[in-house]
């Protein structure tokens, strides 16, 4: 089986159980942790992908590092656990961040600039975009110091490049196409 297909299915069944629950936002703030933690500690990961490991010493870090999260969200990791799909862990927590976005109306956005930006300039960056596309959305800044000056803006599938480093390119481009009579 893809494992994509795996993780959308977990998705699902998590997302189906905390909705039912009415318990949607105390799961999303758990995933929002596990997604988070397992972005920064790749030994987590290697716990998760490790097929020597026996489930139940597994369960025994999940208490340790989750202990404190809805039982709704550390009876799922028991289950993927008891599934052998535990694996699968970080792409079921992208996977219901999605889900959570789209089932709220949340738009994803990212802001990319080559320095670091002032959270105030960020949160009025955030401002005009909801008052355009007239939802709620969720900003991230990103720094990426090859973009020279300038931003890119991506919200959804749509990008504003304003970047140095784009303009440099299209004049080189246009120079390198021109030729001289």
């Amino acid at each position: 089986m893809n494992e994509s297909i795996i993780s959308v299915r977990y998705t699902k069944a998590l997302f189906a159980s905390a909705k039912e629950k009415n318990l949607l936002e105390d799961v999303k703030s758990d995933v929002e942790i596990i997604f988070s933690v397992m972005n920064e500690s790749k030994e987590l990961l290697h716990v998760f992908q490790n097929p020597v490991l026996k489930p139940s010493k597994k369960k025994e870090i999940v208490k340790l590092i989750f202990g404190s999260f809805n039982y709704i969200t550390l009876a799922f990791i028991n289950l993927l656990i008891d599934n052998r799909r535990e694996e699968h862990l970080h792409d079921v927590s992208r996977n219901f961040m999605t889900r959570y976005r789209k089932f709220k109306g949340i738009e994803s956005a990212q802001f990319t600039t080559a320095v670091s930006i002032d959270p105030k300039v960020l949160e009025k960056v955030k401002e005009l975009i909801k008052v355009v596309l007239k939802t709620e959305v969720e900003l991230a800044g990103n720094i990426d110091d090859r973009i020279i000056g300038g931003f890119i803006l991506r919200v959804g599938d749509k990008q504003f490049d304003a970047s140095v480093q784009t303009s440099l390119n299209k004049i080189r481009r246009k120079l390198l196409n021109t030729t001289i009579n």
